[in-house]
């Protein structure tokens, strides 16, 4: 079916304004900001995600056309060193406005170390990535 999409969740490196959104190898059909489930923990100058925890982290979903699914992987799989330092899953992303979207991820599937930092919640409970060059409180 030609207008079938998939959708990918950013959350850090690859979302729209940082170091890594150039390497999208297609041009999205929509970007949506969104959340899911999960604790991000400041690994080095990226997050890592763990599909764990009482917070939400917001981000952007990536629609595109499912043709370019393969190609997407390919790239984003050599990007997040896939499978090694990531693994992928596809959860249940919710839209800003509460709409569901199943989405792949990347998560981190490395231990977290006492020198990783927990990204600290905002009062509503929804985490976000800041880039390395913005410390958090």
């Amino acid at each position: 079916m030609p207008d079938e999409v998939v959708a990918f969740f950013a959350y850090g490196t690859l979302k729209r304004g940082e170091v890594r959104e150039k390497h999208w190898p297609a041009r999205p059909l929509a970007v949506l900001r969104g959340s899911i489930p999960g604790s991000l923990w400041e690994v080095a100058d990226y997050p890592g995600l763990k599909l764990e925890g009482e917070t939400r982290v917001l981000g952007e979903i990536w629609l595109f056309p499912a043709s370019q699914e393969a190609r997407i992987l390919e790239v984003l799989d050599e990007v997040e060193g896939y499978p090694s330092l990531y693994s992928r899953e596809v959860i249940e992303c919710e839209t800003l406005d509460g709409q569901p979207i199943s989405a792949m991820v990347y998560v981190y599937n490395q231990p977290i170390l006492p020198s990783h930092a927990l990204v600290p919640a905002d009062a509503q409970g929804f985490v976000t990535w800041r880039g390395p060059n913005q410390r958090f409180s």
